[in-house]
Parts: C-alpha cells; sequence; structure tokens
C-alpha cells in the first residue's frame, strides 16, 4: 500500500480483513454509543499503512507488550469510498485501525456508533496534557455532538506554496508577502516562459488543498472557524472572494487549467520536483519523502498562500490528517488501549521521527526530538495558528460540493459565487 496526499490509498482493505474473525456490535439506528469492548483475547489486530516507520514502532510494541500476539495487516480504508464504515459494520476486521481524521470523517463513524470512545483512555495516560490544544479542540468538536474523543490523531499536513528558489533566484524574484506580489510573480515567470504554478485537480484532493489556501488568504482562520463550529454560511463574501481568486490565478496564466484538469496531485507535485514549473501547493509529506529517497532538496522553500490584505498575517492552513480508532466490536480491549497509550507517548513520537515521519506531529514536540526540517517548518510557522483545509472539516455532502466546485471552477464550468453557494446548501444535507 502506497501513502498518497494526506490520505490512505484503498489497497484490498475488504479482502485483507476476511480472514480477520471477531464479534460484531451492530449498532442501534440512528448512531447509538459505542457498546462498551470485549476482553477475551490477546491477540491483537491492526490495520494501518507501511510507513517508514512502521516496522520500527510495531517491533518495539512487541518487545514491549511479549503477551499481546500482535496481527498487523498493511492496507487502508476510507470514509469516502465507504470501505472504513463497511469493515468496521461487518465484524470481521481489525481492532484498531488508521483512518483519514476529523469531524468529517472519524466524527461520523462516532455517530454512527461503530468505534469506542477514548475519553478514559485520555485521562487515564494524561493525554490531554501532551497533545496541542487545536487537535483536541477539533476532535472534541467533531465527535457525536457531545464533546467526547474517539481518535487518537497520528498527525497533520500542513498546507503551503513550495517553490524553486533557483527559478526564483534567476528571475529576480522574492517570496511574496501579498496577493497581488504573487499575481506579478506569475506575470514575471510566464512573461520568461516559466510555467508559475503547477496543479493537478484530477483526483480532487490537490484541488482542495488549493482552494483552501486561497480561503485563508481571502477570508481567514477566524472566518473558517465560525462557518466551521458556528454555522455561519460559507457562501459568505470572503470566502467567494477566495473561489475568484483561483479564477483569476488561471486568468493570469498563473495556473494552467488545462494541465490542471488532466493531472492529479502526484503528477503535478513530479513536475514540480524535476522543475517543470516554480511553485506547488502541498503538504510536507512529499518534500520528506523526496530528501528521505536521497533527492537533493535544498533548493526548494514554502510560503503560506499570501494574503489578500498585507496587513493580516500569512498562515499555512492545516488538517488533521490519519488518525487511529478502535472498533467497539473488539475482543482485545486491553491489547487496543497498549496500543493506543504507546501510539500517543512520546517515545513512539521520538521513534517515528528517527525513521522516516512525515507527518507534523499532533503531539507537542518535547525537546530533544529531531523532526526533519519541513516538519520543523510547518511547526514554526502553525506557532501562532493556522488556517483550515475545508476537505477536512466539511460533512461529506458539503465535501463533494467542494471538490465539484475546484472541477468547475478549473474548467470554466461553474461561477464563483454559485459554486460556493453549492457549498453551503449541500452543508444542510447532512
Amino acid at each position: 500500500m502506497t501513502f498518497v496526499r494526506g490520505r490512505l490509498a484503498v489497497a484490498g482493505a475488504l479482502a485483507l480483513g476476511v480472514g480477520l474473525t471477531g464479534c460484531a456490535t451492530v449498532p442501534a439506528p440512528g448512531g447509538a454509543q459505542a457498546a462498551e469492548p470485549q476482553d477475551t483475547s490477546q491477540t491483537l489486530r491492526i490495520m494501518g499503512p507501511d510507513f517508514p516507520y512502521t516496522e520500527a514502532t510495531v517491533e518495539e510494541f512487541r518487545r514491549r507488550h511479549p503477551d499481546v500476539s500482535v496481527e498487523y495487516v498493511e492496507g487502508g480504508v476510507s470514509f469516502e469510498d465507504g470501505s472504513a464504515q463497511t469493515m468496521l459494520r461487518s465484524g470481521q476486521g481489525p481492532d484498531v485501525l488508521m483512518v483519514n481524521s476529523g469531524p468529517g470523517r472519524v466524527g461520523l463513524l462516532a455517530e454512527a456508533g461503530l468505534i469506542t470512545p477514548l475519553g478514559d483512555l485520555y485521562a487515564e495516560h494524561g493525554l490531554e496534557e501532551r497533545y496541542r490544544p487545536d487537535v483536541l479542540e477539533q476532535i472534541r468538536a467533531g465527535a457525536n455532538g457531545g464533546g467526547e474523543i474517539f481518535e487518537i490523531v497520528e498527525g497533520l499536513d500542513v498546507f503551503q506554496v513550495y517553490y524553486n528558489e533557483e527559478i526564483f533566484a534567476e528571475h529576480g524574484l522574492e517570496v511574496p508577502t501579498a496577493y497581488d506580489e504573487l499575481l506579478d510573480a506569475c506575470a514575471t515567470l510566464r512573461e520568461a516562459g516559466v510555467r508559475p504554478l503547477l496543479a493537478g485537480v484530477r483526483d480532487n484532493f490537490a484541488g482542495g488543498w488549493l482552494l483552501g489556501t486561497l480561503v485563508q488568504a481571502s477570508a481567514g482562520a477566524q472566518a473558517m472557524r465560525e462557518i466551521i463550529y458556528d454555522d455561519e454560511p460559507f457562501d459568505q463574501d470572503a470566502v467567494v472572494r477566495a473561489a475568484e481568486m483561483l479564477t483569476e490565478l488561471i486568468d493570469n496564466g498563473c495556473i494552467d487549467a488545462g494541465q490542471a484538469a488532466a493531472l492529479d496531485g502526484a503528477q503535478a507535485e513530479a513536475g514540480f520536483w524535476r522543475g517543470n514549473g516554480a511553485m506547488v501547493v502541498q503538504p510536507q509529506g512529499p518534500i520528506i519523502e523526496e530528501r528521505h529517497d536521497g533527492a537533493d532538496v535544498s533548493h526548494f522553500g514554502a510560503f503560506p498562500m499570501p494574503p489578500v490584505d498585507p496587513t493580516d498575517p500569512a498562515r499555512p492552513t492545516a488538517g488533521l490528517a490519519l488518525s487511529w480508532i478502535a472498533s467497539n466490536s473488539t475482543r482485545s480491549a486491553s491489547a487496543v488501549e497498549a496500543w493506543l497509550a504507546w501510539v500517543s507517548s512520546e517515545d513512539y513520537l521520538a521513534l517515528t521521527a528517527e525513521n522516516g515521519g512525515t507527518l507534523v506531529p499532533a503531539q507537542v514536540v518535547p525537546d530533544g526530538i529531531e523532526v526533519a526540517p519541513a516538519i520543523r517548518d510547518a511547526l514554526d510557522k502553525t506557532a501562532d495558528g493556522s488556517g483550515y483545509n475545508p476537505s477536512v472539516y466539511l460533512n461529506e455532502a458539503a465535501k463533494q460540493a467542494w471538490y465539484d466546485a475546484v472541477q468547475g471552477l478549473i474548467s470554466g464550468s461553474a461561477e464563483p459565487a454559485p459554486a460556493m453557494r453549492a457549498v453551503e446548501d449541500a452543508r444542510a444535507t447532512n
């Protein structure tokens, strides 16, 4: 299985789970609270990705818990394609699994009564003191409407404009600090025959990242916070302005719309690393992976999407990326607790950092733990807060409307105001 841009790619997850037996607990209609986990087995069945650090962290858990028989199945499930819900309802899946994070995913699994609440675990192991306050706020706000916690966040994605410093220097460009300066830089690059900003939206994810950074540049973090938590309208003027900015980037030659529609995010990123364009919007993971694979990434930098108002702070957008959750049909409650306590520990964080971790830690990083330069950059730039990646925080219907809006704006088949109104209308359907 391959880790792809802040999400888990489906890799035959259901087929992998067929041989994992369990006793199913069928949730009551309307999303009843998860059943109390049973504890009749010391076999721990885990499904997760094959990160560079996975083998080291699983082996260390085995060393610390020799009484637990660990079955680690490499695979992925996704809320978007329904595989997470299907596996959890089947009673045939793992005890713990990693899924896409946040209110729009884990929160809905909690509402369906498919996963176990973890408040007691957080209290017993002091996790609220270990995790970033903004992470705790987000996972509380999205779970079942009652402030309960249902996930252990593995890490975050922080989205910025990555740029080729050599191309900028060759054309006498400085890092733009305002949106108008970004347009000027695009014009300079385009006139010199350089593709200014590469984009690939065919698979939706990277398009959501791109438009999300423009929402932050136009509306700011507080406006998105009020939309997410206070139910303010999504189609407000500042958000519509962000959609207009995307069309401006196309009209001004900053983004090649035809190429953006034809490429997915990974293809656009690959072109950027090869020097085929000056900028790309992405999380920190790809540059860490390039560095881990031996590529020279010393001439690449990153900056937050420049704000429309130059007096506003320039902030990256961010989103909860991946989380561990526990099936409420587990028969290995004590082993599940041991695993979740392990993945939320400082020792686990240190081991992931030593072995190629690509996510920005959801935990507060203690002194003495060395992280990759791109992660340190993301931590420093979000120290005073970050914007929100709407793809993580919108409900399922609104998220699809959000992706449809990106596709429509790129293709020219949608206008900014109606596209954002469609997102607002879809929010009311969940």
